[in-house]
C-alpha cells in the first residue's frame, strides 16, 4: 500500500507539472530576410515553424520601427494553415523563381532594415519577437538583440522550434533556406519533460521498494 501511495504520488507531480509549465507558442519566426540584394522585393521572405495544420486565423506579423517603438506595418494571417512540413514561407508577389516555388502565402514582408523588431501575435498578445540590430530603449525582441545583417543574408532560428527567449542565442546570420527543414516536428519541451517524468516511473518504484524492505528488515 505504501508503494502504491508513492508510485501514485510521483505520478500526479508530474502531471501537475505539466498542467503548471507556461504554454508556450505553437508557431514562432524561423528564418527572416529582410535586406535583398538590390531591389528586396524579389528575395525576401520571412519564415513561419508551427504546428502542421494550425489555423493562423487570429495571428499576425508586426513590423516595429527601432526609431521610436511602434508599429509600422502589419501582416495578418487569417485563413492560413501551416503545411505539413511545419515551414509556412512568406514572401511577396515579385518573389524569384525559387522562392516563389516554396512561398505558402503572398504578403508585403519587406520589413524595414535594422535596428528594427518583428514580432508575431495572437490576438493581442505578443506570442514570439526578434529584433534584429540594437534600438536600444526602443528593443522589441526577446532577450539579447540577433545581429543586423546585409548582403543577402538571413537571420535563421539555430533549431527548428527552439526557442530560448533570447535572439542573441537563437537566431544566426547565414545563406537563406525558405521551405527547407524537418519532416517531423519536435516535441514541444513541456511534452518531453513528462514523458522523461514518466521515464524515472520504474526507477523511482525501485528505490521505494528497497527503501521498504530496508524498513521493515
Amino acid at each position: 500500500m505504501q508503494r502504491s501511495r508513492h508510485v501514485s504520488f510521483i505520478a500526479t507531480f508530474f502531471v501537475s507539472v505539466l498542467i503548471a509549465l507556461p504554454a508556450q507558442s505553437s508557431v514562432v519566426i524561423q528564418e527572416v530576410l529582410y535586406d535583398g540584394p538590390g531591389t528586396d522585393a524579389d528575395d525576401v521572405f520571412t519564415e513561419l515553424f508551427g504546428t502542421p495544420g494550425l489555423d493562423l486565423t487570429g495571428w499576425s506579423l508586426v513590423g516595429i520601427n527601432g526609431g521610436d517603438g511602434q508599429a509600422y506595418q502589419t501582416v495578418t494571417l487569417d485563413g492560413q494553415f501551416i503545411p505539413a512540413d511545419g515551414l509556412f514561407v512568406i514572401a511577396t508577389a515579385a518573389a524569384n523563381g525559387a522562392l516563389a516555388a516554396q512561398r505558402d502565402f503572398i504578403a508585403n514582408v519587406d520589413w524595414q532594415n535594422g535596428p528594427d523588431a518583428l514580432q508575431l501575435r495572437f490576438g493581442g498578445e505578443i506570442m514570439d519577437a526578434l529584433q534584429y540590430g540594437d534600438a536600444g530603449i526602443h528593443n522589441a525582441g526577446e532577450g539579447n538583440y540577433a545581429v543586423d545583417v546585409t548582403g543577402a543574408l538571413s537571420l535563421s532560428r539555430n533549431l527548428f522550434g527552439a526557442d530560448t527567449n533570447d535572439n542573441a542565442i537563437d537566431f544566426s546570420a547565414g545563406d537563406p533556406t525558405p521551405g527547407t527543414g524537418p519532416s517531423v516536428v519536435p516535441i514541444p519541451a513541456a511534452v518531453w519533460m513528462f514523458a522523461s517524468g514518466l521515464g524515472l516511473l520504474p526507477v523511482l518504484r525501485r528505490r521505494n521498494y528497497l527503501w521498504g524492505q530496508s524498513k521493515n528488515s
